[in-house]
């Protein structure tokens, strides 16, 4: 792309700090940078679903069955649970052998038509990113261009930082959040004396309501505990890092509603109906991992990974194993 055409975008971005219409700017810079026949922007949040916030040349089906059916297998979202570092990967990057990564690339790139993408992880918190995706119909991404999206990436994770520092000033002058496109979930944040610099609106109405509510925090806060039960809702704990524009050092309380389901495969799913102990073993069966190494790989016995096959044939409605792999690998297809 011509250099003025992308500085003129980068202006553009520039102007758009601070508001909700930042991050469709923000990931303009990079499909200028890379060719690409779609682009989504997600946020990840630790344990709940992924939240789908912008997309572009992606059809309304397509993003339906990414909520409804890949979201929970999404490799990304595991990648950023896993490690929760920003940084550009690739999809051939996560690649493993597990049942999660067969279905999602096997049900998600065939429903959207696309052979690759490209991911670039900038953080909000600890707990929480924005997710940039290119996606390439026809091949892969080169090397060249994962290494350009590498080089491009201090400069948007610099424009992020400051993006941030922009609406955590309004949010503490007392600007509502949906005016940066952020979702008002009950929050508080308190500096590192424990004095509080923000409450969401949605949280002072909570607490009026929830009496246990603050005894809740202060229980939190002194026993560094990361989740905690209220009722029909988990109030989350998480400490800022020093950099963090709003409260350095400090720490974030969040409440959200426990999610339904999360985190498994849909219930009409074969797959959600296997145990850990049934998914890990099934796994290395699909792979043609004979028991005595699955039981090595596992640390349990053989007659351990012999008697959870039997479980997995009752389940599955089969006899042998032949029948086994046969009907989940079709589930892959």
């Amino acid at each position: 792309m011509d250099d003025a055409i992308w500085h003129g975008i980068a202006g553009e971005v520039v102007k758009s700090m601070g508001s909700k219409h930042f991050h469709r700017e923000l990931i303009k810079l990079l499909e200028a940078s890379i060719p690409s026949e779609a682009v989504w922007i997600i946020r990840y949040s630790g344990k709940l679903p992924p939240d789908v916030v912008y997309t572009h040349n992606v059809p309304d089906a397509v993003r339906t069955i990414y909520d409804a059916r890949c979201s929970a297998i999404d490799p990304f979202c595991k990648r950023w649970n896993g490690q929760r570092e920003g940084g550009v990967y690739a999809l051939s990057q996560l690649h493993d052998e597990s049942a999660d990564y067969l279905l999602y690339t096997k049900r998600f790139l065939t429903a959207a038509k696309m052979d690759d993408e490209l991911g670039i992880f900038l953080p909000e918190t600890a707990h929480n990113c924005f997710a940039f995706f290119l996606e390439r119909q026809n091949g892969h991404f080169s090397e060249e261009e994962i290494e350009r999206a590498r080089l491009l990436y201090p400069a948007l994770a610099g424009f992020h930082r400051v993006h941030l520092g922009w609406i955590f000033s309004e949010l503490a002058a007392g600007d509502a959040p949906e005016a940066f496109g952020l979702p008002d979930r009950p929050t508080l944040i308190r500096d590192r004396a424990g004095e509080t610099v923000y409450a969401s609106a949605s949280w002072r109405t909570l607490e009026k309501v929830t009496p246990s509510l603050l005894d809740k925090v202060a229980f939190a806060a002194r026993g560094g505990v990361e989740e905690l039960a209220i009722g029909a809702m988990i109030l989350r704990l998480e400490q800022l890092g020093a950099d963090f524009p709003l409260a350095p050092g400090g720490s974030m309380f969040v409440v959200e509603h426990r999610p339904h389901g999360y985190g498994q495969l849909p219930p009409t799913d074969e797959l959600a109906r296997l145990s850990p102990r049934e998914r890990e073993v099934m796994e290395f069966t699909l792979r043609g991992v004979p028991t005595p190494r699955i039981a090595e790989k596992l640390g349990i016995s053989p007659g351990t990974v012999k008697n959870t096959k039997i479980r997995l044939y009752r389940k599955a409605s089969v006899s042998t194993e032949r029948e086994l792999v046969q009907k989940y690998m079709a589930l892959l297809a």
